[in-house]
């Protein structure tokens, strides 16, 4: 039966098409309400989904927020910030602290005396030792097999077997020669005037570039304190000067610098802003699912979010440092905070935030699994809707081929009788004019 050929209204006599869709109708529109929840229950599933993803935000900067750190931050003052840069942590004591830089840290440069006058010229094979001074008596050797070539072939092989000296081809106006400099300056705190930090220690060079010479000498940067202490670091950058204190120095100076570290309370400031604005995110999320013909409109569940989020900020609305503006938007109220920690009262600002974190903290994590069970409950509405969709579909196509096929053998019928009508008709007409004669 189901591949049972069938042609309707063939005749003329019957619209098929008209009848099917009448008698279908309607699980016609059962289908299209269908659709209509699956759209509205999407919509929903959608708007509850940004909501949780906004919540979880908020629940997860709640939960990393450090309520010690923020304000524990420092800050450094340079009285010239030409030649002195500065950067103090938490354990930086607040002082004042005086310094001149009497000298810059330079790496070491050393020049082969002789060389080439082409770069294509060929250097005979040699073999010898490049010794890099880590210390004023510790040092690093690589043992350099260079088996003759170009000069540019002596600085690969140079480049490829260690990593402390940087090889390449300087170029004096009338000869290219080998140029030795230090890789890393920080590597090695030997000076020059103790001696080359980079040397041949055995061996020696392909003949036409001779020894090596000084181009430029290897130096530490030196910052004098006003007691006449000498502080010395391989590079520009002094480390842990004072505990947590990092100077780095910028250009030599004949006058004293001076550097100033202070408590820096802006921290606290940037995390309880920070704070209200992923409050204020959740708050945009929620308006258009509340407000008139929005898909909660009304929803209880929905509408205390609000509340709540205000009720658990209360400790820092009762300091004074929260402005909720006419659109229901959170803003920290900076002149407050700066009052309060001119004031001395950094502990209650702590204090009220550490209150917030609390409430927050375990408000957001039933509020998650509550937004969470709704989206479930949304996916699997849809999925209801799906499958019922899909089974009146079958029901509704196999209904229709039925009917289809019903109605194709009435025509057929009446097709019969229409020509049995007619030959009828034929008859009755032959046999009057027959009497007649």
């Amino acid at each position: 039966m189901a591949d049972e050929l069938y042609l309707s209204n063939v005749t003329g006599l019957l619209d098929v098409d008209a009848f099917v869709k009448s008698l279908t109708q309607a699980k016609q529109k059962e289908l299209q309400k269908i659709s209509r929840d699956k759209a509205l229950h999407q919509a929903k599933a959608s708007s509850i989904s940004n909501l949780l993803s906004g919540i979880k935000d908020l629940k997860d900067f709640v939960s990393s927020l450090n309520i010690d750190k923020p304000f524990q931050g420092k800050s450094v003052s340079v009285s010239d910030s030409s030649v002195i840069s500065a950067q103090a942590s938490a354990n930086t004591p607040n002082l004042t602290l005086k310094v001149k830089v009497n000298q810059l840290s330079q790496a070491e440069m050393r020049l082969s005396t002789g060389g080439v006058t082409s770069l294509e010229d060929t250097l005979s094979a040699a073999t010898f030792t490049l010794r890099y001074y880590t210390s004023g008596s510790a040092y690093e050797e690589t043992t350099i097999n260079f088996s003759g070539g170009k000069l540019n072939d002596l600085v690969n092989a140079i480049n490829s077997s260690q990593n402390r000296v940087q090889a390449s081809v300087f170029f004096d106006g009338s000869s290219y020669k080998l140029l030795l400099a230090e890789k890393d300056v920080g590597a090695s705190t030997k000076e020059s005037a103790g001696g080359p930090v980079i040397e041949i220690a055995s061996g020696s060079l392909p003949s036409p570039l001779g020894s090596l010479t000084t181009l430029q000498e290897a130096k530490n940067a030196q910052l004098e304190l006003p007691s006449g202490s000498i502080l010395t670091s391989p590079t520009n950058t002094f480390k842990d000067v004072l505990p947590g204190l990092t100077i780095t120095a910028l250009k030599t100076s004949t006058d004293y610098v001076s550097l100033t570290v202070n408590d820096d309370l802006s921290g606290g400031k940037k995390a309880i802003s920070d704070l209200l604005n992923k409050i204020n995110g959740v708050l945009d999320l929620l308006k258009p699912m509340t407000e008139k013909g929005g898909l909660f409109q009304g929803n209880s569940a929905l509408v205390q979010i609000k509340a709540s989020l205000f009720r658990l900020t209360k400790p820092l609305q009762e300091l004074g440092l929260i402005n909720i503006g006419d659109d229901g938007k959170y803003a920290l109220r900076s002149e407050a905070y700066d009052q309060l920690v001119s004031q001395g009262n950094v502990e209650d600002v702590k204090k009220a935030l550490a209150s917030v974190k609390e409430g927050l903290s375990n408000y957001l994590e039933g509020l998650a699994k509550t937004f969470t069970a709704y989206k479930n409950a949304e996916d699997q509405t849809i999925s209801r809707l799906d499958k019922k969709a899909e089974e009146l579909r079958a029901s509704l196509t196999k209904e229709e081929k039925k009917l289809r096929l019903i109605f194709s053998k009435v025509e057929a019928l009446m097709n019969q009788n229409e020509t049995l009508k007619t030959r009828l008709e034929s008859f009755v007409k032959g046999l009057s004019e027959a009497r007649k004669q």
